[in-house]
């Protein structure tokens, strides 16, 4: 795995004005304390958050015993936990608005090409990252990338699901606890089904970070999905000890990266159409 690995651009992506983004923000690498919790191996069982507990990770203060980190339960599903901090520079606005931007695909993009606008937030694994219904999430949205770097393993095609937390216990009490202490809530969570059997539930939310800027607290739940309120398990999903571990990096690298390059972007095309290149 190397971080400095970058796919070739398609002759009409090298054309397009972001490709700069692309070529002129290097990956940087991991922490060493974030490389030293990676290495040390899988955190205790004990410490992780239970699928059917998944709804406590949302909390205005304090932390878990393992805020990074990866381990399989006895049932062999899988459990990723990943925290970031994006730095002052960078604000729940830029972040909101990338999330939308780079799910149009560009009028100067080429069907096939995968979405030059996801490529920039990973070199080495994004390829594709689009609504569904080519218009809003409200179908879903479909992903196409790798978790090994640049190293020549399968790309997995995704589409990520979204699930009322409301069914899963969120009350207005509960919401407005969150949203008074500056967290930011969706009311719907996202669940991954993939292109072979399997399914990851997710969680995320960003909230002030005490020492500047903003934290963002996600978990993962392999084998896991909602359906009807309720946590189905899919056993058929891929997991191992050293795909988590993968999952792990590649998180953390990606949100890292954006963060370099995301405040000259949206200086650059906040205000532009999403369609323009």
């Amino acid at each position: 795995m190397s971080i400095h690995t970058k796919q070739k651009l398609f002759p009409e992506e090298e054309k397009m004005p972001c490709a700069k983004y692309y070529y002129d923000y290097p990956m940087r690498d991991l922490s060493p304390l974030e490389w030293q919790i990676i290495n040390s191996g899988p955190c205790k069982v004990e410490d992780a958050i239970r699928p059917e507990n998944f709804m406590s990770l949302l909390k205005p203060t304090g932390y878990d015993k393992v805020e990074i980190g990866y381990c399989m339960f006895e049932d062999g599903s899988g459990y990723v936990a990943t925290y970031r901090v994006a730095p002052p520079n960078v604000t729940p606005e830029m972040l909101r608005w990338y999330s939308s931007w780079m799910n149009i695909h560009s009028k100067g993009m080429v069907l096939g090409h995968g979405n030059l606008r996801y490529k920039l937030w990973n070199p080495a694994d994004h390829f594709d990252h689009h609504y569904v219904n080519w218009v809003d999430g409200s179908d879903g949205i479909y992903t196409t990338e790798s978790l090994d770097l640049g190293e020549g393993e399968r790309q997995y095609d995704t589409i990520r699901h979204q699930y009322p937390l409301k069914d899963f216990g969120m009350t207005d009490e509960w919401m407005k606890e969150l949203t008074d202490a500056g967290c930011k809530v969706r009311a719907n969570g996202s669940w991954e089904s993939f292109d072979h059997p399997g399914a990851h539930l997710c969680l995320a939310y960003e909230r002030p970070c005490p020492s500047g800027g903003i934290e963002c607290r996600s978990r993962e739940w392999i084998g896991w999905r909602p359906k009807d309120g309720k946590l189905i398990r899919e056993p058929r999903t891929e997991c191992s000890v050293e795909y988590l571990r993968k999952v792990v990096i590649h998180t953390l690298l990606e949100w890292h990266h954006l963060y370099d390059f995301l405040p000259d972007l949206y200086a650059e095309y906040k205000d532009k159409p999403f369609e323009e290149d």
